[in-house]
C-alpha cells in the first residue's frame, strides 16, 4: 500500500470537514473517468451510465434469502431479481421454472455456488479443472476441503480430455465435479463439454460447472448459441458475470443452478424466508442496476452489443498483426492475446499480462481509436 495515501486516507478521531472528506472521492471519480478509454486488458465493460438513479444511493435495498421467498424486512427488490434469473436462465438454455438463482458479489461466490452443488449431490467426487481455469475455484476447493485435480491444457487453451479421462480413471465409482471454461480467464477458449462429460464419466456420475462469467453474454449470440448452457443434464450450474459485457458500476455475477439441486429451509424466524444462497443478504442496488440494464437493452440490444465486440475483437486482431505482435484469438471470443509489449505500454492500456504474452478484452467501452493508439506506442516504441 502507498503510504503517503494511506496518511491521506486516514480516519481520524474527529469528524474531517465536509469538502475535506469529498476531495479524494471527487479526484477518484475524475481519475477514473479519464483512464477508462484505456483500461483494455480486463473484462469490465465501462461503457455504463446510472446517474440518473442516483436516488437509489440514499435508500437501504437488500436482498434476504432465496429470490422467491417473501422476508419480514421487505425492503429489497426480489421481483426485479426474479426477472434476471428468468432472463439469464433462457440465454443458458435453461428452463425458467426449473432454475434457480441469485444475484451474488462477483463471479467467485457464483464459482462456490456451483461447485457447492455439485459437491453436495456427489460428496465423493474431487473437482477437475484445467490449469487456465480462473484462481477462484482453487480458493472454492481450499475453502470447501475438497480435493483439487488441475490437468493440463490442449493446443487451443481448453481442457485437455486425454489427461481429464486418466485422472477420472483412477476414481472409478467416485463421481466427477468438472469446471468447464466457456472463455477462459485468458484466451477465451472453449471447453468442449459433450467431450469432458464423456472423459470424465469413467469415475462415475458427471456434474459440470460452467464458468461462463465473461462469455455468458456473448456466446449467446454466436452460432453456438443452442449447444452450451444447460442443454446437457450433467450441468448443473451456470456462472455470468454482469459486469464484464454488460457493465456495472460495482462487481456482480448470476449464481445459476437446476432447481432440484437447492433445497431452501428457512434461515431464521427473524428473517422468515427461506434461503439457499451463500451470502443471505444481497444489494439491491446491484440487483436494481442489473434489471435496469438488461430491460433497457433487452434481447435485441445485447446481441447487438455481443457482435460489436466481436467485431472490435476481429479488427483488434488485424491491426496487432500489422504491429508485429502475433495475436492469437477465439472466434467465439472478444479475449485478444499478443506480444507482450514494453512495461510503460502495459501499464497505459492496464493490459493483463502472463508470461511473454498480453491481453486486451473488447468490450463495449473499448473503441478502434484506443486500439490503433496503442499499436502506434509498440511501433514508435524506443524511437
Amino acid at each position: 500500500m502507498n503510504l503517503s495515501n494511506s496518511d491521506r486516507y486516514r480516519i481520524g478521531h474527529s469528524p474531517r470537514p465536509a469538502q475535506e472528506s469529498c476531495a479524494p472521492l471527487d479526484a477518484f471519480i475524475a481519475d477514473m473517468r479519464a483512464e477508462a478509454p484505456y483500461i483494455v486488458g480486463f473484462p469490465a465493460n465501462l461503457d455504463f451510465g446510472f446517474s440518473r438513479f442516483a436516488g437509489l444511493l440514499d435508500i437501504f435495498a437488500t436482498n434476504v434469502g432465496d429470490p422467491d421467498s417473501e422476508d419480514k424486512a421487505r425492503v429489497g427488490v426480489k421481483d426485479m431479481e426474479l426477472a434476471v434469473v428468468d432472463f439469464v436462465a433462457r440465454l443458458a438454455n435453461g428452463d425458467p421454472s426449473r432454475t434457480y438463482g441469485y444475484v451474488t458479489g462477483g463471479g467467485t461466490e457464483a464459482n462456490q455456488f456451483g461447485l457447492d452443488r455439485g459437491c453436495d449431490l456427489l460428496p465423493q467426487a474431487r473437482i477437475y479443472c484445467s490449469r487456465a481455469t480462473h484462481y477462484s475455484v482453487r480458493k472454492s476447493a481450499k475453502l470447501m476441503r475438497k480435493e483439487l485435480v488441475v490437468v493440463d491444457c490442449d493446443e487451443q487453451g481448453r481442457i485437455d480430455i486425454d489427461a481429464l479421462a486418466r485422472a477420472c480413471d483412477a476414481d472409478t465409482g467416485r463421481g466427477a465435479v468438472v469446471v468447464a471454461n466457456i472463455g477462459t480467464t485468458m484466451t477465451g477458449a472453449i471447453d468442449d463439454v459433450d467431450a469432458i462429460i464423456t472423459a470424465a464419466s469413467a469415475a462415475g456420475r458427471v456434474y459440470v460447472h460452467l464458468d461462463a462469467a465473461l462469455s455468458g453474454l456473448i456466446l449467446p449470440f454466436t452460432p453456438e448459441r443452442a449447444a452450451w448452457g444447460f442443454v446437457r443434464k450433467e450441468v448443473g450450474s451456470v456462472t455470468v458475470c454482469m459486469h464484464k459485457a454488460l457493465g456495472m458500476p460495482m462487481p456482480s455475477a448470476l449464481a445459476l443452478c437446476r432447481s432440484e439441486l437447492v433445497s431452501s429451509e428457512v434461515a431464521g424466524e427473524y428473517i422468515g424466508a427461506t434461503d439457499a444462497t451463500l451470502a443471505g443478504c444481497r444489494s439491491g442496488l446491484a440487483v436494481a442496476l442489473i434489471w435496469q440494464s438488461l430491460a433497457a437493452q433487452g434481447m435485441a440490444g445485447l446481441e447487438l452489443t455481443a457482435q460489436t465486440s466481436l467485431e472490435m475483437a476481429e479488427r483488434a486482431v488485424e491491426k496487432l498483426a500489422d504491429a508485429g505482435l502475433r495475436p492469437s484469438r477465439n472466434p467465439l471470443s472478444i479475449m485478444v492475446t499478443f506480444d507482450r509489449p514494453a512495461e510503460w505500454i502495459c501499464r497505459k492500456y492496464h493490459l493483463a499480462t502472463v508470461g511473454d504474452r498480453a491481453r486486451i478484452v473488447t468490450v463495449s467501452h473499448v473503441r478502434k481509436q484506443v486500439i490503433d493508439e496503442l499499436c502506434h506506442d509498440v511501433a514508435t516504441d524506443g524511437r
